[in-house]
């Protein structure tokens, strides 16, 4: 099976049922099979052949499920791009995947009028809005055949998506994903929501180019079910659709909840459609979680993962989450789960052998999820594939249940006078303080200690405390070898589009670069 599949099978179901809703345009899955016929055709009209790369440069709307279709359709493979990433970043993106067309928007024609002489190979530019030296996406739909034609043979190993990471370790690594993997991941997905029906609806506004917020999309049109989609992350909009809509489902990143509970008006709206919310992209701090248990109620699902996974690993179920009750089942909330279905996820030592429970290991994984490698980077696909398994650089320990605690990643442990210290143990502990919004620790190149532990801090508005105060209160709470040496107060955290702290931004603002 193929993704072009889903959209034919979706469209003999259902032709009448809602598949997609943006702004006020509203598409059964029959005529969404009718457009991306058409735009499939217009594609091959224009010479865009299996296993050439489109990339797409838009903000979320329904032309990007259109795209993600239409493009793998006959074969060719499409490319999402951070719209947030600076011109030379796209400059490096579009060259390393050798993009052959690129479809935008008026927003950031600028922008590639600005690089488009540092770029090799684009042939074509296409715009969904309009828009000078471009050609027009309607127009394209319009002119072209809703007739199959050009019959191409397209198996379930064929990449479908090049996904690039957010290069929080340097310049961003092309992610090869199959037809396979991606819908092994819907079907995971699927599952790890106790299963997705035609009658849900789910409501998309973390960026579509982002592999969390795409594979959640992909997992429903899978299931038949209808996909909202919102521009972007709008508090007072996104509650709104949810009451009007009766949405039963979405995906955020923690910020997203954070910010979704503290809306002013949070309590005037009714929420009582939704019966599920998955949060992954960073990690949810607990106090933060048992307060989102206690407004919602137990709606809510884990997941891990990462891009090069499909991107998820491991979810911790509806019913692990658990706010009161015997300490080994309220300890939970701190884990990431269990393997998610189809996929096998280990916590190994060095010699890579399985850890004793309580032991810290690297967490690595198998299955038909899983990339097929970096694009173009054979010594980096060594480095993360082996043996079948993928490296995650996350390190973690598992209880005597089965159950995964992330511990760190590999390269934002701190080593200080000989002893390794762990962010986010010390950033769950700051968390934990009535006057923190947001924390996150980093190790600084120190002469004396080696590395010396800082703590970024952004606090509640209306709140003060010093940087003392905090020492002291992590103190209390930890080993005195863990307490931060040096507290700064800013006024926001850098984050890439998943909400995950970019650390290395926040290395290179407050000290040297940390080597990896």
């Amino acid at each position: 099976m193929i993704i072009g599949d889903l959209l034919d099978r979706n469209a003999r179901r259902y032709p009448k049922k809602t598949a997609v809703f943006f702004r006020e345009t509203r598409y059964t899955f029959g005529e969404l099979k009718n457009r991306v016929c058409r735009l499939s055709n217009a594609f091959w009209e224009m010479g865009i052949r299996k296993g050439d790369r489109v990339a797409l440069l838009l903000e979320n709307c329904h032309q990007y499920l259109e795209l993600y279709l239409a493009v793998t359709s006959k074969g060719a493979i499409a490319v999402p791009l951070n719209y947030r990433q600076a011109g030379r970043e796209l400059t490096y993106i579009i060259n390393d995947a050798q993009v052959k067309a690129v479809v935008s928007c008026k927003a950031y024609l600028p922008v590639l009028n600005a690089i488009e002489k540092d770029l090799q190979g684009v042939k074509y530019y296409i715009s969904i809005d309009g828009g000078e030296k471009v050609l027009d996406y309607e127009q394209l739909i319009t002119a072209a055949s809703a007739a199959e034609k050009a019959p191409v043979t397209v198996s379930d190993s064929d990449v479908a998506y090049l996904m690039y990471t957010s290069g929080t370790t340097g310049y961003p690594k092309g992610v090869i994903l199959t037809h396979k993997n991606i819908i092994m991941t819907s079907m995971n997905l699927s599952w790890s929501y106790h299963y997705i029906e035609p009658d849900d609806v789910t409501i998309n506004f973390a960026p579509l180019f982002h592999s969390g917020q795409a594979s959640i999309s992909m997992c429903h049109f899978y299931s038949g079910a209808t996909n909202i989609i919102m521009e972007k992350f709008n508090p007072q909009s996104i509650l709104e659709t949810i009451q009007k809509e009766k949405v039963t489902n979405f995906w955020a990143a923690p910020t997203m909840i954070n910010m979704l509970i503290k809306y002013p008006e949070f309590a005037r709206y009714d929420l009582s459609s939704l019966r599920q919310i998955a949060y992954s992209g960073a990690p949810m701090p607990v106090p933060l979680l048992k307060e989102c248990l206690a407004l919602i109620g137990p709606k809510f699902i884990q997941m891990y993962g990462l891009t090069e996974a499909g991107p998820h690993l491991t979810s911790l179920a509806q019913e692990d989450h658990v706010a009161e009750g015997p300490p080994e089942k309220v300890r939970r909330l701190g884990s990431v789960g269990k393997e998610v279905l189809n996929t096998q996820v280990r916590v190994v030592n060095e010699r890579g052998e399985d850890v004793a429970p309580g032991e810290v290991g690297e967490i690595i994984g198998k299955g038909d999820n899983i990339m097929q490698g970096y694009w173009n980077l054979p010594k980096a696909t060594a480095e993360a594939l082996r043996d079948g398994w993928l490296y995650t650089g996350d390190l973690a320990t598992v209880d005597e249940d089965g159950y995964i605690y992330i511990v760190d990643c590999k390269k934002d442990m701190i080593i200080s006078g000989g002893e390794n210290i762990y962010p986010k143990e010390l950033e769950n502990v700051i968390y934990e303080h009535p006057a923190v919004l947001e924390a996150a620790v980093i190790g600084l190149p120190d002469t004396h200690w080696g590395e010396l532990v800082m703590a970024l801090i952004v606090l509640k508005q209306g709140q003060q405390v010093t940087e003392e105060e905090i020492i002291e209160y992590c103190k209390k709470n930890l080993a005195s070898y863990k307490k931060p040496k040096r507290v700064k107060f800013i006024d926001e955290l850098p984050k890439n589009p998943s909400g995950k702290v970019l650390k290395t931004v926040l290395r290179q603002k407050f000290g040297e670069k940390k080597p990896i």
